[in-house]
């Protein structure tokens, strides 16, 4: 059934030529993964940077395959799959698999669900370190932001809110967490405390450095420096969201119709890597590994 949905997915993007990104750690240029949701199958994709754009070579980490009527066929059904974001190295992987975080490796082995915090645990984004997430919390009508331990078992350890009211979180190489508050996006230390502005946006998402910030708003991609000074647009257009930058700093993959690679320095639309297909397949939220 795996097979079949890839060659499902691969023929959905085919068709097409005829939602938070997350801090990319230091390291050489990895594959990206992406929440995936189609007709057939819901998942945790990883792709190539370079890829053909026609769905080849796509990997399912965590998935869920569907039958033609929509129903559960095999995979793990009961959670979804959403936001996912690389640790350092490139080794695990974070999603937001519902109501808890979910880990699982780049083998696909070692799947376990966090305990739930909140009544909707989601959007997590991996420390420096590597043991522990940034992640929001719902209780209620708000969100607010968490940090949380990824070790011992279904635990994860303490969890313990650095901000209020906050969504789309990213955790810095510098050690500061970006997140965004009615449109703005703002950082706090992982401790919590006074927060400084960095700029109107959303899906703030650290270069590896933790020097530079790429960030959506109207009219394009932006990137700035960490304070929010220097911002300029480099990529123009209209709809693009969620932002990554590459390992080494060159290259951003954002959204835009599927999962578009370009260059850093230009905007510089270098590949389309996967292709959406209206009501049929949806790429979002790519996060970038480091190898």
């Amino acid at each position: 059934m795996r097979r079949l949905a890839t060659l499902a997915l691969a023929a959905l993007a085919a068709l097409a030529t005829a939602a938070p990104a997350h801090a990319t750690f230091p390291g050489s240029n990895g594959r990206i993964a992406a929440a995936a949701n189609g007709d057939v199958f819901r998942a945790i994709i990883t792709l190539p940077p370079m890829g053909s754009g026609r769905g080849r070579n796509v990997r399912f980490l965590r998935d869920c395959q569907l039958s033609e009527s929509g129903q559960p066929d095999s995979g793990d059904c009961a959670i979804l799959y959403r936001s996912p974001s690389w640790a350092p190295g490139g080794r695990r992987l974070a999603f937001d698999s519902g109501a808890a975080v979910a880990l699982v490796n780049s083998d696909r082995s070692g799947f376990r669900s966090l305990g739930a915090v909140t009544d909707d645990d989601g959007e997590p984004a991996y420390a420096p370190g590597g043991r522990s997430l940034a992640f929001t919390g719902r209780t209620g009508s708000r969100r607010d932001l968490y940090v949380r331990g990824t070790s011992g078992g279904t635990s994860g350890g303490a969890a313990r809110r650095i901000a209020k009211r906050a969504g789309s979180p990213d955790w810095s190489r510098r050690d500061r967490i970006a997140f965004v508050r009615r449109g703005v996006i703002y950082s706090v230390a992982p401790r919590g405390g006074p927060v400084d502005l960095i700029a109107r946006g959303s899906s703030p998402s650290w270069s590896s450095s933790g020097r530079s910030i790429a960030f959506a708003r109207r009219g394009g991609i932006y990137v700035a420096r960490a304070d929010g000074s220097g911002i300029r647009r480099v990529i123009r257009c209209s709809g693009c969201r969620t932002p990554a930058f590459s390992p080494d700093g060159r290259l951003l993959v954002y959204k835009r119709d599927g999962l578009v690679v370009a260059r850093a320095s230009d905007g510089k639309r270098l590949r389309t890597i996967i292709e959406d297909v209206r009501g049929s397949f949806d790429a979002s939220e790519p996060s970038w590994q480091s190898r």
